[in-house]
């Protein structure tokens, strides 16, 4: 089955699924509930099945040149000051806006929960980087995790990008012959021991040497011509598919034990789990095309990128990362990497090229995607602040709760041994000689204390009831929708414990402390969960 028809039916089967929810009767509560339950099942289902969350589609996507005076700052946040600047910097520069007519919630749970493994970082990185349900799972070779959605929100976020120094993830794939040239991809590759010298010299499938007599960075200038992608990209891709090393991986290497002779430069189907499969699923692929030195691995990788990503939509380093464009008519299903930062580090290897040649200042295009309901400030880098919810005791008289992280902030409050707040920050760095964590006080106003002053205890709970999600909701890490961090999205029909009712009232709700079924736990507006099942009761 081919992968644009596998796609095509995916795409086929999420519609119906959607137009029989969008059919359901509403007759009473009970009814509702069923539906409700119903509806969940079926989400479930679907996930397994195909591994996306169906997706709500505001309108239809279309890309336009960004035009500051008519753009809609209130409804993008954040965006408008960041491409002003780079407009100003750059006047060269041109930008298109992708409107993806995504919602960001759903986008974000289609990258991680939708599909567990979808979205990596390396096991080197911090727990708080890791997905919560998966843990130290490993992934792939086995060096790598399946990314929380706190990462995947971090990298996904187009305006933590919008800089010098990481906008060409979002540059614009085709051949620029004006301002690409073979001494860029020469920058580019530099460092890259095995690409060096002015023929290529490779082992043939009858384990002979054999020699081409051009550079790596010809035969990439030739492959970018002829499949009209930007040499930069190619280079840029097998750099960090193939490493820096004096030679290239097993998959580059013409040596593999019993695929001798065949070269995947770009890992194209190099997928599987451990490194012995990855490989040979690589190899299969370029022996299946023939691809029987270094030059015809590159220039038939070079095509495969041009139709099955840039021809579809995927036209930029970070769309075949994220796959949001519905060009193919899929989403999220069909992307090149696994690695969340791949397109951002591909990214700045040629923005260094660029300006290695004096070429930052040229005419270059930029397609940024926008999506709907985005968060106000653009999403942290994991473990930035360490996001909790638990209550803490204090441990000594007249200690102060703070407006900022230092001793000469204003006092909100002052607290004793013994008083119960809420803690909803872990500081990860001293500052002004103090771990400064936010808390909550009882009346729902937050501050920060100094640790010294905090004793950890077990949650102080009042009630422990069954509930379900009446409509897709965010659960926060503490009451209130000012001053508080959304954990994740919950989607309508989703099973959560009551633990806590009846202690805060901000910002126009009534907030109730769930606990997931992955042991996450979080404040919810009390009217968007509906009580299945009362703990207290007989």
């Amino acid at each position: 089955m081919s992968e644009n028809y596998r796609r095509k039916i995916e795409k086929n089967k999420e519609e119906k699924m959607l137009e029989k929810t969008k059919k359901a009767p509403k007759k009473n509560s009970i009814v509702i509930k069923k539906l409700s339950i119903w509806f969940m099942i079926c989400l479930i289902l679907y996930v397994v099945l195909y591994g996306m969350i169906p997706h709500t589609v505001y309108a239809a996507q279309s890309r336009q040149t960004y035009n500051s005076s008519t753009f809609d700052s209130s409804k993008y946040p954040g965006y408008k000051e960041l491409l002003d600047n780079l407009k100003a910097a750059h006047p060269s520069w041109n930008f298109t806006l992708l409107y993806t007519g995504l919602d960001w919630n759903n986008v974000i749970k289609n990258e991680t929960v939708a599909r567990h493994g979808r979205s990596l970082v390396t096991a080197s990185k911090p727990s708080s980087w890791f997905c919560s349900v998966c843990g130290n799972k490993a992934y792939d070779n086995g060096s790598w995790r399946c990314a929380s959605e706190a990462a995947v929100s971090y990298y996904m976020d187009p305006r933590n990008s919008l800089n010098e120094d990481y906008i060409f993830q979002f540059e614009a794939l085709s051949y620029n012959e004006a301002i690409q040239t073979i001494d860029g991809v020469n920058q580019i590759i530099k460092d890259v021991g095995y690409m060096q010298g002015s023929t290529i010299t490779y082992t043939k499938t009858d384990g002979t040497q054999g020699t081409i007599n051009k550079s790596y960075a010809q035969v990439i200038m030739e492959a970018a011509k002829e499949a009209n992608v930007s040499p930069y990209h190619l280079a840029s891709r097998i750099r960090q598919e193939q490493g820096t090393g004096s030679s290239p991986s097993a998959l580059a290497s013409g040596t593999y034990s019993g695929y001798t002779g065949y070269y995947n430069f770009f890992n194209i189907r190099a997928s599987g789990s451990g490194s012995t499969q990855i490989i040979q699923n690589g190899l299969n692929y370029a022996k299946s095309q023939g691809w029987t030195d270094p030059e015809k691995a590159i220039k038939g990788g070079a095509n495969f990128l041009a139709k099955d990503y840039i021809s579809n939509g995927q036209d930029t380093l970070y769309l075949q990362k994220y796959d949001v464009d519905d060009s193919d008519g899929s989403l999220y299903s069909y992307q090149y990497m696994q690695n969340i930062a791949a397109a951002k580090s591909e990214g700045y290897s040629v923005k260094q090229s660029y300006s290695n040649m004096g070429l930052l200042n040229s005419n270059i295009n930029f397609i940024i995607p926008v999506y709907e309901n985005m968060p106000t400030e653009t999403c942290k880098e994991p473990g930035t602040e360490n996001i909790v919810t638990q209550d803490i005791k204090i441990k000594g008289t007249k200690v102060n709760v703070r407006e900022g992280k230092s001793t000469s902030s204003n006092v909100l409050a002052t607290v004793n041994t013994g008083d119960v707040l809420l803690r909803i920050e872990i500081a990860s760095q001293m500052e002004n000689g103090y771990y400064w964590d936010k808390v909550v006080l009882p009346d729902g106003r937050k501050g920060y204390l100094a640790r010294n002053y905090i004793v950890e205890t077990a949650d102080i709970t009042n009630c422990n009831d069954t509930a379900m999600t009446n409509t897709s909701v965010n659960l926060r890490n503490g009451p209130g929708t000012t001053g508080t961090t959304v954990i994740t999205t919950l989607m309508k029909g989703q099973m959560v414990t009551r633990i806590e009712t009846g202690k805060y009232e901000l910002d126009g709700y009534k907030w109730d402390r769930v606990v997931l079924a992955d042991g996450r736990k979080g404040y919810i507006a009390q009217n968007y969960i509906d009580i299945v099942d009362n703990g207290n009761s007989g």
